[in-house]
């Protein structure tokens, strides 16, 4: 078990992604792209790197036998920071001709076709692997071919694997883009871009990161550097501040007696009732809060609150009354104080 924090600068974590699309497209190219990559190339697809400028260790899987010691050396071998698997789909049909060569009639039928059991049998071995490579802490990139499958009457691109190891595939990876091309409209030309916009509705698409944009550079380096916080780029959404912690209410040294005295003195003093108005009443009397009152200072805020007592006028009796006459009404009325 590893334990560690996610507000910790030195935590960076690995990324795994799914990139697919059509032949042709790049995808291969854009592995080349991630920090220190090993690739398995399942399809010999580069071949070419050598003559294209790219450099990039690579192991060129023929058969499923191969990727046990691939597994070995990508997983352990310090030299390596990415593992990138190219395509899936060439891996999976080379782990169906392994288990057809078993001649497991649990697995296998006459024909050579793979039974439920044998369907079974590929899924999981094929998602144990998987799991191996994402345990190891390393990068992950899973290049596939793209396909579209009908879903509520519309078409809708998705990586190609056998057996319904693709939408598992989806939930184990922390990105999935499609790569295509798009034309640059300030200059016209070209241009790859992988989407990673999960509200689209035309392709399988993910970004668990929450960092990147709907369209982002295949340039698999800056993608890592970018969900890490180590890089910024135009695709790169702002890290979100953290939420301010509220700091405490200071606590007050004195006791439930002393603090009831001073808000009754207060009450009197103030008329006013609520503790939160009474509390505010004396904290701009005094200049400081209740809780910031020393035990060896109550004594003299209650005698400052009191002084602010101001003497009731005394409420007119009906004798008072009485004695004013008609001709004391008169008098006032004329401005004359009656005698």
């Amino acid at each position: 078990m590893k334990l560690f924090n996610t507000a910790d600068p030195t935590a960076k974590p690995s990324i795994l992604m799914v990139v697919y699309g059509e032949g042709g497209v790049g995808k291969t190219t854009f592995a080349s792209t991630a920090p220190k990559p090993i690739i398995a190339d399942c399809e010999n697809g580069s071949k070419y790197f050598g003559l294209r400028g790219i450099k990039a260790d690579v192991a060129l899987i023929e058969s499923w036998g191969d990727m046990k010691e691939f597994s070995d050396i990508a997983t352990k071998d310090d030299r390596f920071e990415t593992i990138v698997i190219d395509p899936i789909g060439e891996l999976m049909d080379k782990l169906m001709r392994y288990m057809i060569a078993k001649n497991d009639t649990k697995l296998v039928q006459k024909d050579g076709a793979p039974t439920m059991a044998g369907w079974g049998w590929l899924k999981k071995t094929m998602r144990d692997f998987l799991k191996v490579l994402r345990d190891s802490g390393k990068n992950i990139i899973i290049v596939a071919h793209v396909e579209e499958k009908e879903d509520e009457g519309r078409l809708v691109k998705r990586p190609m694997v056998a057996t319904k190891l693709s939408e598992e595939l989806v939930n184990m990876v922390d990105i999935v883009g499609y790569m295509t091309t798009a034309n640059d409209p300030d200059t016209g030309s070209v241009k790859r871009v992988i989407i990673v916009d999960p509200e689209s509705d035309k392709q399988v698409a993910k970004d668990r990161t929450g960092r990147l944009g709907r369209y982002i550079e295949p340039d698999f380096s800056k993608i890592v550097d970018g969900v890490r916080g180590d890089g910024n780029y135009a695709w790169i959404k702002d890290v979100p501040e953290p939420p301010k912690e509220e700091t405490p209410a200071p606590k007050s040294n004195l006791s439930d007696k002393q603090i009831d005295w001073i808000r009754r003195e207060a009450r009197t003093a103030s008329g006013l009732e609520h503790n939160d108005d009474v509390d505010q009443w004396v904290a701009d009397l005094i200049g400081n809060p209740i809780e910031q009152i020393a035990s060896k200072e109550v004594k003299a805020v209650v005698e400052s609150i009191q002084a602010q007592k101001s003497e009731p006028l005394a409420d007119p009796t009906a004798d008072d009354v009485a004695d004013v006459t008609d001709d004391d009404l008169a008098a006032l009325a004329a401005g004359e104080l009656p005698g």
